[in-house]
C-alpha cells in the first residue's frame, strides 16, 4: 500500500504523543497535519499542537487553529512566523463565506497557507454548545473558492451531512479538495460516494481542471490514536470496493496531500 498522508489529526495530550507517533508508523502513515483549535474552543490548544510540531517535526505539520471572530490576518502572520503551515477553521458566528472572514482568507492566501474548514454537523461538546452548522455547509466554501482560485481549501467530513453540496462545489473548484473523516463512512456506502463523485478527467462533463473526482479527496482520520487503523480500513472498503485505480489510490492515500502541502 502507498505511505499515507493524514490530513486530519488533532494533538494529543502530551503524555500521549509518543503513543501517536508510534500508531502513525504502525499505520504507513509519514505525515499528519495536527489542527489546532481556536482559544475560545475545547479551550484551545494551538500551543500543544506547536509544540507536538517541533518535538517530531518529520511527522507532524501544525496549522493554526483561527478564532474567526478575533483573529485578524495580523494573527495568520504571527502563526505563520511562529511556524505554522496552514490554517483551521471551525465554530464561526457568520456563515463562511460572509464578508466580514474574506481579510483571513485574503491573507491566507497571500502568506500561502493552505486552509481546512470543519464541515456539517460539529460535535455537541463543551466549547461547541453555541455552533451553528448551518454556517458551516459545504456550499459556502464554493464561493470562497471562487473569489480565491489562489487559495487551497480542504473541507472536512464531505460535508456531512451536506454531501451533494460538497460533491458539485468539488467538481467546479480546483482548488476545493475534501475527506471523509468523522462519521460519514461509518453509515454511507461506496455506491453512495460513487454516485456523488461521478465525473472523470475527460469526457463532455468534466471538471474545469480535468481532474478525476476521486482525485480530490484526501485521507483524513480524525480519531483517537487507537482508532486509526479502523478509519484506514473505512477507506480501504471504499477503494476496494470500488475498484479504484492504483493512480487514484495513491492520489487518495498521499499523492493529492503531498501537493497540498508542497512536498510533491
Amino acid at each position: 500500500m502507498s505511505p499515507i498522508i493524514d490530513m486530519h489529526q488533532h494533538a494529543p495530550a502530551p503524555e500521549e504523543l509518543d503513543a501517536r507517533v508510534q500508531a502513525c508508523h504502525d499505520a504507513g502513515i509519514v505525515t499528519a497535519v495536527l489542527l489546532g483549535q481556536p482559544e475560545s474552543r475545547m479551550p484551545g490548544d494551538n500551543a500543544l499542537t506547536l509544540a507536538a510540531a517541533r518535538a517530531y517535526p518529520s511527522l507532524f505539520r501544525a496549522w493554526y487553529g483561527v478564532d474567526m471572530d478575533v483573529d485578524g490576518p495580523e494573527a495568520l502572520d504571527r502563526a505563520r512566523d511562529a511556524g505554522f503551515t496552514g490554517l483551521k477553521f471551525i465554530g464561526p458566528t457568520r456563515a463562511y463565506n460572509d464578508p466580514a472572514y474574506f481579510p483571513l482568507y485574503e491573507c491566507a492566501a497571500t502568506l500561502g497557507l493552505p486552509c481546512l474548514f470543519h464541515l456539517g454537523i460539529v460535535a455537541n461538546t463543551p466549547g461547541y454548545q453555541d455552533c451553528d452548522s448551518n454556517l458551516m455547509r459545504a456550499i459556502h466554501l464554493d464561493h470562497i473558492a471562487r473569489r480565491l482560485p489562489e487559495l487551497t481549501l480542504i473541507g472536512a467530513h464531505f460535508g456531512n451531512p451536506w454531501c451533494e453540496e460538497a460533491a458539485m462545489a468539488c467538481r467546479w473548484n480546483p482548488n476545493l479538495f475534501f475527506d471523509l473523516s468523522g462519521s460519514l463512512l461509518k453509515y454511507r456506502r461506496p455506491a453512495f460516494l460513487n454516485e456523488l463523485l461521478w465525473w472523470k478527467a475527460a469526457g463532455p462533463y468534466a471538471s474545469p481542471d480535468r481532474t478525476d473526482a476521486w482525485a480530490k479527496i484526501v485521507f483524513g482520520s480524525d480519531v483517537a490514536s487507537p482508532a486509526i487503523a479502523d478509519v484506514i480500513n473505512d477507506y480501504t472498503i471504499v477503494i476496494e470496493t470500488l475498484n479504484l485505480d492504483d493512480r487514484l489510490r495513491r492520489s487518495i492515500w498521499h499523492d493529492t496531500a503531498a501537493r497540498i502541502l508542497g512536498d510533491s
